[in-house]
């Protein structure tokens, strides 16, 4: 942790400390993440305010630095961009912490934003969500490079990985179709049928809930086609 660390250990929770919210019914899937992250600050005692956030970035606590980069990528907060920068390079951050500062970066054309969300999508996906969200984000991007990550995750034999993997589906949806440089092309569907036929249930749910936020004529044929799920 870094020289200041004593002082943000004065205002700011520790880990094992720290309230998770559940995110409620109602918030749109697409806004979910962004919702979440300023949900964790304020069920802490967090503020969103600009000097707050950018202290938390460097808090050493990934949860709380990822949440922070987040949600200044969300208000284009630019005069945190140098902070973002350290955060996203930081190779002893947590990857989801460094996720999150490089799209937050993205967010605000950045240059050379990109290429570290490049970067941490080619780390091993099952050593860290940090691949996994990285593809997510390069979506939201509009680049769909990150797909086939998703796609071979969701066949993992590590239930967490495949879990992670499944959340970051809905990213793919403006995507459908595009084809990949490395051959194919993004088969949305293909992938929520993965996710559908594990045998975990919490990722199942994860799946139809996505499936029910799209609301296309092909999600609700999938939906129908095994309406009660597990």
């Amino acid at each position: 942790m870094r020289e200041d660390s004593d002082a943000s250990d004065n205002s700011s929770p520790s880990l094992g400390d720290l309230v998770m919210p559940r995110r409620p019914s109602g918030v749109p899937y697409d806004e979910g993440d962004d919702y979440d992250a300023r949900a964790l600050l304020e069920e802490n005692g967090l503020s969103e305010d600009r000097d707050e956030l950018i202290r938390l970035l460097d808090s050493g606590i990934g949860i709380l630095q990822a949440a922070a980069a987040r949600t200044l990528g969300a208000q284009g907060e630019r005069t945190a961009i140098e902070q973002l920068r350290r955060l996203a390079a930081d190779l002893d951050v947590e990857e989801t912490a460094r996720v999150q500062a490089a799209y937050a970066l993205a967010r605000m054309d950045v240059d050379g934003a990109r290429q570290l969300i490049l970067e941490l999508l080619r780390l091993p996906a099952e050593a860290s969500p940090g691949p996994l969200q990285a593809a997510a984000a390069l979506a939201r991007l509009g680049d769909p490079i990150g797909f086939e990550v998703v796609r071979r995750s969701l066949e993992s034999a590590n239930p967490v990985t495949a879990m992670i993997a499944c959340k970051q589906i809905f990213a793919f949806a403006p995507l459908d179709g595009r084809p990949l440089a490395s051959g194919g092309k993004v088969d949305l569907y293909d992938a929520f049928r993965r996710a559908l036929s594990r045998p975990e249930r919490n990722i199942v749910g994860e799946a139809r809930a996505q499936l029910v936020a799209l609301d296309t004529e092909q999600a609700r044929t999938i939906l129908a086609a095994d309406p009660g799920g597990l």
